[in-house]
């Protein structure tokens, strides 16, 4: 189930009705506590408890927390309120206690469309799949993307484009009819809504690229530099979105990709000018300390949840020119 509309916040006590849950855990993410007070109010008060503790990359004592917070006000299901790793602790604790997830995204990086799950371990990312960690509704309200500081727009927006991008330099995997549509959305609206964020059909149009983009990576699965982006991120406590702008022009040809896939409304032809006109790094070594990138992708192809997707003759070449 999904509510895209302005003001879609106001029918959360219908969605739960429709639901059949009553008493929700929020999950509430950084600068969201007004947001978080609104839908308390607009649940008559019904609200089991707030988790307003979620960080970025979802660290596992963490999330423990947050699934033990669940239990111990005998939640019966949860709502997550920000941006993609709130969405993640809406998925850990949805997953661990079978209870239904409903997402309220306030940035654009699609996680609410997602089953995909991942935590930080001192192993760094581990991650897993399940149709008990999807959401079953999105409440996707474009006046909550008002006061949402620019740069998260540009790095969550950025994050999608990535996304795909990858999914469209895989034209066997499915979704890329959506990676497709999520590009060209984002590509034309991002710069536009990062110089204007109160601009409401910006806002409306940047939040369907972003849920398009986060279906297409549903579909498709994460490609080699979401899975390099998520590693460092959770080493080195890097942005997301940041890191895939300085990745994915080493993994896809996106020139080409924007070429066809992206409108000719924006005067960017590569992610590099787009990803520098919105202020974001061109080069690893502006986000990370110095790698050892052979080091970091015997890690990431020796875990056990990557034993499929990680391929070290695709993951070091990038790596490398990223660097």
């Amino acid at each position: 189930m999904q509510l895209d509309k302005r003001g879609a916040i106001a029918e959360i006590d219908d969605v739960l009705g429709r639901i059949g849950v009553r008493r929700p855990l929020l999950l509430v993410g950084p600068g969201m506590g007004n947001v978080a007070e609104r839908a308390r109010h607009l649940l008559r008060h019904s609200v089991a408890g707030i988790f307003s503790d979620a960080v970025a990359h979802v660290p596992s004592w963490q999330a423990n927390l947050a699934v033990a917070s669940a239990q111990e006000v005998h939640a019966d299901s949860v709502i997550s309120i920000g941006g993609g790793s709130t969405a993640g602790y809406g998925k850990i604790v949805a997953f661990s206690l079978r209870l239904p997830w409903i997402a309220i995204p306030t940035t654009l990086s699609g996680a609410e469309m997602t089953s995909r799950y991942l935590v930080t371990t001192d192993k760094g990312k581990e991650a897993g799949r399940s149709s008990r960690s999807a959401a079953r509704c999105v409440v996707r309200d474009l006046d909550l993307l008002e006061g949402v500081p620019p740069m998260v727009l540009a790095s969550s927006g950025m994050a999608a484009i990535a996304e795909c991008l990858e999914v469209l330099a895989r034209p066997e995997c499915h979704g890329t009819a959506n990676a497709a549509a999520g590009l060209q959305i984002l590509w034309d609206a991002l710069p536009e809504l990062v110089a204007n964020p109160g601009d409401s059909a910006l806002r409306q149009a940047a939040l369907g690229g972003a849920a398009l983009a986060g279906m297409a990576l549903e579909v498709a699965g994460p490609g080699p530099a979401q899975l390099l982006a998520e590693d460092l991120g959770a080493r080195f406590r890097c942005d997301h979105g940041a890191l895939m702008a300085c990745l994915v022009p080493k993994a896809v040809d996106s020139a080409e990709l924007i070429g066809r896939f992206a409108s000719t409304r924006t005067p960017f032809s590569t992610v590099e000018d787009f990803a520098q006109s919105l202020s974001l790094p061109a080069k690893l070594a502006d986000l990370c300390p110095p790698l050892n990138p052979r080091a970091l992708v015997s890690r990431l192809v020796s875990r056990p949840d990557l034993v499929d997707a990680a391929d070290s003759s695709v993951l070091l070449p990038i790596l490398e020119a990223a660097a």
